[in-house]
């Protein structure tokens, strides 16, 4: 039974977060107290919003860890009659729960630590701030581990929760020998499996008086991003080829503000740039053979100990690659930065579980090895993960999501079974959410792991979309949505504009989606100062090009028309057509 204290604390984090919006930090002041990177908050006189420290295993009232390796043995017919002791069949099922949150001393410490360095006692550390995205990944050299090889690779990647204290749930199964390797690791002060959370926030930046000119025609020519063919980078790479495009007079940046406030304004200024000429992709989706650069990057955070020496915040993140898009772009483009910024930030944590097995090692509860007789009596769990942000889309676009899963036995049998997920299903089954299958004389144990699942997914308004059958084994399906979020900006030169006579320019596209078609428009007025218009739109994953047409509105009553296919994200409307 939960305690008050712990009711209490669930409260504070959902009024936390419903707060967050009117929360927003002020991201360019923060401060390291006592290990704990600090922002104040935008006026809200002395209140400061920690990032959270440390990640952890989870524990059973508060003292087991919720982490389980069990090694079982099978039977195996023998192959060579002549031998007495043969080699028995098995491997082992690994599963654990982790979060990130930070001890309560340890904010306290930082709290007074933070009213001494700015000398005044009436700050106060008000709690975590609430972040708005999140991913986990994981890193191991031998889990899933095809070719024998001693190094590290991404195993695993999905959405990690975006509050403190949150549980994530990640089960693995190893045959005979990777069981063996991983327990003997378990046995060293470090263990060959690390994970990194990736968590974004955003806040607000200093005052900024900047302009940036993009040269489109001098970025081809630099070649900052030519790096041996490849069209994947991740973020150090992006940010080092910004670096030549400056360096290259491809992009200028003027500013008229301190020194101090550079070195932030660079990163703001970078941050539009990559929305602009790259795509953020899932590690799981960059191709195997292109993902050094990416599991380099994630093994310099971790380092050789698994573990990060200290939290760091940055603005390009370190979970996903990007994609760079073809710009046949020409001529130039011009974009102001006045006052403040909202930007977002990454912050990592990293996860590593340690001398676990010297603290558990003799807990039946936590490592066991197991013979299992008889096969008839076992049943099959298969979970259903739902992360954060599939949780908001239920708000914005989703009625529900079906997960249908059929099991086809050795015997002939078949079962067929499924979930309904709404808006309300995983908060009232508390995260828990499987299906279950029975063994149908599955004699062959690894055959009777697999299945076959279908997503089937309602969204508001009508239309529907369904996912083809998959083939899987593992103890979880993980929900991805089959759509992606898309920002189409809109520049151009508003003084050309006024210098044609424009009285109004009308945006509008269209864009398919799923089994239905959709359409947004904008209108921008050349004589009012605008900054940052753009449509956000949603589309499926495998759709990039979206239509649109610009109509200008002369003064002379005249009316001029442009339809194009846009599919990087970006339309110019100072580009008047030629009658």
């Amino acid at each position: 039974m939960r305690t008050l204290k712990t009711i209490m604390f669930y409260i504070l984090l959902v009024v936390g977060a419903l707060s967050a919006e009117a929360q927003q930090v002020l991201i360019d002041q923060g401060v390291s107290a006592n290990g704990l990177m600090c922002f104040p908050i935008h006026n809200k006189e002395n209140t400061y919003l920690y990032l959270p420290q440390r990640a952890r295993l989870s524990l059973q009232n508060d003292s087991i860890p919720e982490f389980s390796f069990l090694r079982y043995v099978l039977e195996k017919p023998t192959e060579n009659s002549s031998k007495s002791i043969t080699e028995a069949d098995g491997g082992g099922i690994l599963n654990f729960l982790v979060l990130y949150d930070t001890p309560e001393d340890a904010i306290r410490k930082a709290e007074r630590v933070l009213k001494q360095k700015m000398e005044n006692d009436s700050i106060k550390l008000q709690g975590p701030v609430i972040f708005e995205r999140g991913k986990y990944t994981l890193v191991s050299s031998i889990v899933n581990s095809k070719s024998g090889k001693n190094e590290k690779k991404i195993i695993g990647s999905g959405s990690a929760p975006i509050l403190e204290n949150s549980k994530i749930p990640l089960s693995f199964q190893l045959d005979p020998v990777k069981s063996k390797l991983l327990l003997e690791s378990f046995k060293m002060s470090t263990p060959d499996i690390s994970l990194l959370f990736e968590l974004s926030f955003s806040g607000l930046t200093d005052n900024y008086e900047a302009e940036l000119e993009v040269d489109w025609s001098e970025v081809k020519k630099s070649h900052a991003f030519d790096a041996g063919g490849s069209i994947y980078f991740v973020g150090v790479d992006v940010s080092l080829g910004f670096d030549k495009l400056r360096k290259d007079q491809a992009i200028k940046l003027t500013s008229t503000g301190s020194d101090e406030s550079m070195e932030s304004l660079v990163e703001t200024v970078y941050s539009k740039l990559l929305e602009l000429m790259f795509e953020p992709v899932e590690a799981s989706e960059v191709p195997e053979d292109q993902r050094g650069g990416l599991q380099d990057a994630l093994g310099s955070l971790i380092g050789q100990n698994g573990t990060m020496g200290s939290s760091n915040t940055t603005g390009f993140g370190i979970n996903v690659g990007y994609q760079y898009k073809e710009h046949r772009t020409t001529g130039k483009s011009n974009m102001t930065f006045n006052g403040r910024s909202a930007v977002s930030r990454n912050h990592y944590i990293t996860f590593n579980a340690g001398d676990l097995y010297k603290k558990f090692g003799k807990n039946k509860r936590v490592f066991k090895d197991v013979p299992l007789w008889d096969p008839v009596f076992q049943q099959r769990d298969v979970h259903v993960g739902v992360d954060g942000n599939l949780e908001k889309e239920f708000d914005r676009m989703l009625n529900s999501v079906t997960v249908k899963l059929r099991k086809n036995h050795q015997n002939g049998d078949q079962t067929s079974k499924e979930v309904l997920l709404t808006k309300n299903t995983y908060a009232d089954a508390n995260g828990k959410i499987s299906m279950k299958y029975l063994n149908h004389d599955d004699i062959e144990r690894e055959k009777w792991l697999d299945y076959e699942y279908q997503t089937i997914w309602k969204f508001i308004g009508g239309g529907s979309y369904s996912e083809n059958w998959k083939k899987e084994s593992a103890a979880m399906i993980n929900l991805y949505t089959p759509f992606k979020r898309r920002k189409i900006e809109l520049s151009g030169d508003y003084s050309v504009l006024v210098r044609e006579q424009v009285r109004a320019v009308s945006v509008k596209i269209v864009y398919d989606f799923f089994e239905d078609q959709r359409t947004d428009m904008k209108t921008i007025y050349p004589d009012r100062k605008t900054n940052g218009d753009f449509f956000e739109i949603t589309l499926p994953k495998d759709t990039e090009e979206v239509q649109y047409s610009v109509t200008w509105f002369l003064k002379d009553g005249s009316i001029k028309k442009y339809e194009g296919v846009d599919k990087y994200g970006l339309i110019f409307i100072d580009e008047l057509p030629k009658l």
